[in-house]
């Protein structure tokens, strides 16, 4: 015991006040993300597992705790492994289930509509479970000073939670609109129905802190547990001018489509003559719906910035309380700067691949010339020209926005009073053997 004591505080049981801070170099990230870049072409993806091991590693290490480092002692291995588990269990049946409905109900619409309503069911249903295994794994394998966190709760319980704070509202709208359509019109069934969907995210700060409390409530640091006392009322006021904005654009953006759409050279060959519009003709609709996704990040960054730090304040730990520090402006910065850079290097990489091609792959004047078509062989080999610039500057570009945005929320995270650090003792929680398999398999696993 006098060891783990040593290793949790400075040989004292009395408390001292916590100083978090961030100190990582950014230029240091970049060269990481182009090393990791090269070795997943090298490796054909397989390195991928070890590059987000060695990402989260320089991302632990650069937050400080009264200026001793934290720890993160995953392996790509742990991740790879739960990875192929969760692929043998869940996506190689879901295909096979697939496979199987298609061939015995061939050409039944209504089997193949149930089939698809039971598998977005399950897949919501596995979301909020792979979100509280993927916090287990990361608590777990994160370490100060010898002490290891842990989140000791049921991710079925918060799966189940993820899921019916919103599916059940959505169902109370649905029911409303269906019995208003019943007994008056379909039209006014489906006015119903969007005002329904409309209110009903007026539950989203609701659920949004609810199902924080469940989380926190089950987070550790050795054998000292977290706690959250907050309420979801004080979001609410800013939360009406996200709703209220996001409403107001979305609508701009669903007029713009539309106007686009109905003009009448457009709608005689999309939709009368069916056919199918060249990409030029799509670029416009895409540029449309881009813009609505900035300017809802926009708008949202207010919110989200009061959200986390009334996440923050309400969070404790023996007797502290954590305190945020964001502001809307600064989010919105962050937001929109790391979609610039992503973009940017996406942009970056195409041009590089597209010199590559000019230079080494189909012949200009196969490129040019709409007529000649170029041969698979040529097809092939362009884009094993293009995809390794793709692969290189999207794996840089979003690791550096990754070591951005935990620098962000870590420097602007404070914690109040003091803790007896010398107290706490190892916990007592069981680690998981594996990584987060399921959150890598949904594309929801964070850094």
């Amino acid at each position: 015991m006098h060891s783990i004591l040593q290793a949790a505080g400075p040989g004292t049981d009395q408390p001292e006040p916590i100083d978090i801070r961030f100190d990582g170099s950014s230029g240091r990230m970049i060269g990481l993300g182009f090393i990791n870049g090269v070795l997943k072409i090298l490796t054909l993806g397989l390195y991928s597992f070890w590059a987000k091991t060695e990402v989260r590693r320089r991302i632990w290490a650069a937050t400080r705790l009264n200026g001793e480092p934290v720890a993160y002692t995953g392996t790509g291995k742990e991740l790879l492994l739960g990875f192929l588990i969760v692929f043998g269990v869940v996506v190689i049946p879901v295909m096979l289930s697939g496979v199987a409905v298609s061939l015995l109900f061939a050409g039944s619409k209504e089997a193949l509509g149930l089939y698809q309503g039971v598998l977005y069911i399950a897949f919501f249903l596995l979301v909020g479970n792979a979100i509280y295994r993927a916090q287990r794994y990361r608590l777990s394998r994160t370490e100060w000073r010898g002490i290891r966190g842990g989140l000791d709760g049921s991710p079925g319980r918060y799966g189940w939670m993820y899921f019916w704070t919103l599916a059940a509202p959505f169902t109370a709208a649905a029911v409303l609109a269906g019995i208003v359509a019943w007994a008056t019109a379909p039209a006014v069934g489906g006015a119903i129905m969007l005002l329904g969907m409309l209110g009903m995210l007026w539950v989203l700060p609701w659920r949004a802190n609810k199902l924080q409390a469940a989380i926190t409530n089950d987070m550790r640091f050795g054998d000292r547990p977290l706690t959250y006392s907050g309420t979801a009322g004080p979001l609410y006021k800013r939360y009406l001018f996200a709703w209220g904005g996001n409403a107001l654009i979305f609508a701009a953006a669903l007029g713009a489509t539309g106007a686009y759409l109905m003009q009448e050279d457009r709608y005689i060959n999309w939709f009368v003559l069916k056919i199918p519009p060249a990409l030029v003709e799509l670029a416009p609709l895409a540029a449309i719906w881009v813009l609505t996704l900035i300017a809802s990040a926009v708008v949202t960054s207010w919110y989200r910035a009061m959200q986390m730090n009334h996440f923050a304040g309400h969070t404790h730990f023996e007797g502290a309380t954590f305190r945020g520090e964001a502001t809307g402006r600064s989010l919105m910065w962050l937001v929109l700067s790391n979609w610039l850079l992503s973009i940017g290097g996406l942009l970056a990489a195409l041009a590089i691949g597209g010199t590559l091609i000019f230079a080494f792959g189909t012949a200009p004047r196969e490129v040019i010339d709409e007529v000649a078509a170029p041969d698979r062989a040529a097809g092939l080999l362009n884009l094993l020209l293009i995809m390794p610039p793709i692969i290189i500057m999207t794996t840089l570009t979003a690791t550096f926005a990754q070591f951005r945005s935990a620098r962000y929320f870590l420097s602007r995270l404070k914690l109040d009073g003091p803790v007896a650090l010398g107290a706490i003792l190892q916990g007592a929680h069981k680690r998981p053997a594996r990584g987060e398999g399921l959150a890598q398999v949904f594309d929801i696993d964070a850094f």
